[in-house]
């Protein structure tokens, strides 16, 4: 009887994880066309990551569900890479509300925190890492900035000379859900493609009014 039930609870488990994986890999199925040479791959029952070019520059879309932060519900993060070139001198990097938690960012490693500008986000955290040289660009971010935290989603705006990166809030877990399994359960994981394309846009227009600039 034991052995059975054993056996069926094994069966259970890979029927689930393979469902799971079957539907993490459909996550970007939304966002075909929107990047040029496409992949997709993914690393066993991990969200994928898609990979490819716009406008000739290389792109990376990759889901990451945190559930790292203390006392708080699992969130699902897209993480925007963009290998654009940048005309700074520095590294650096805006977080809403860091909590030190940010196991994906290099947010706590810039030594230097420089005060918030006017405009931003009053829990906005900037961090650098030659304040000489990104110190006067961050009024030319401030239009940027705004937008991308604006509707409350934005987290993170990573700036190096060889490309940037956005953090952007997909969905937070059902709380039920989490609290009885540990296990994240993401109503809205399947991208919405505007979404997608006004984050990627955003990205973009940041590198380029950068490299205007200077």
């Amino acid at each position: 009887m034991a052995a059975a039930g054993s056996a069926a609870l094994g069966w259970m488990y890979h029927r689930d994880r393979t469902r799971m994986i079957a539907h993490r890999r459909s996550v970007f199925e939304a966002c075909r066309g929107l990047l040029d040479d496409a992949e997709l791959s993914q690393d066993g029952a991990d969200y994928p990551r898609l990979a490819g070019c716009r406008n000739g520059v290389p792109v990376e879309l990759r889901l990451l569900a945190d559930t790292i932060q203390l006392r708080k519900l699992p969130v699902l993060w897209l993480l925007v890479t963009i290998q654009q070139p940048v005309k700074v001198a520095g590294v650096f990097d805006m977080m809403i509300r860091p909590d030190n938690s940010e196991y994906y960012s290099p947010h706590d490693r810039l030594r230097t925190v420089l005060p918030t500008p006017v405009g931003w986000p009053d829990d906005a955290v900037v961090r650098c890492d030659r304040p000489e040289a990104v110190a006067p660009l961050l009024d030319h971010l401030t239009p940027h900035v705004c937008a991308f935290t604006g509707e409350g989603r934005g987290k993170e705006l990573f700036v190096a000379p060889r490309g940037l990166r956005l953090a952007y809030r997909v969905d937070e877990s059902r709380r039920g859900h989490y609290l009885a399994t540990r296990q994240p359960l993401f109503d809205n994981d399947r991208l919405d493609r505007d979404m997608v394309e006004s984050v990627i846009a955003r990205g973009f227009a940041l590198a380029a009014d950068l490299n205007r600039e200077n």
